[in-house]
Order: structure tokens, then sequence, then C-alpha cells
């Protein structure tokens, strides 16, 4: 077995970050929302639009 470093590691993990289209902290990929039902639809503008009039962002980021 080959030994590595902790920075060999931690360039291996952000080059196989990269790979995958992920950045920041987040390691869930956007959902393109393509495939959503309508009532989902519905429900997450919903969440937006209470936040929205709270003058907050919706917790959450949301394609619908």
């Amino acid at each position: 077995m080959r030994e590595i470093t902790i920075e060999e590691l931690a360039a291996r993990i952000s080059r196989k970050r990269a790979e995958l289209g992920l950045s920041g902290t987040g390691d869930v990929q956007p959902n393109s929302g393509r495939r959503r039902t309508e009532s989902k639809r519905n429900l997450l503008r919903n969440i937006a639009r209470t936040a929205a009039e709270c003058g907050e962002e919706p917790t959450f980021k949301a394609n619908y």
C-alpha cells in the first residue's frame, strides 16, 4: 500500500469534486427540476414567496 500525505489526499479530493461539478461546501448536486410534478413546483414557489414576504431567503435553492 502506498502512503500519501494529507495534502495529496486533499488535492485528489479537490480534483474529483471538480470532475463531478461540485463546488462550495455542499456535496449535493443541484436538481434541475425537469421531472418535478406541478404540485411540487407550486409548493416550492409558495415557500419562496413566503420567505420573500418575511424578508428572508428560502433555506434552499430550488429550480421550478
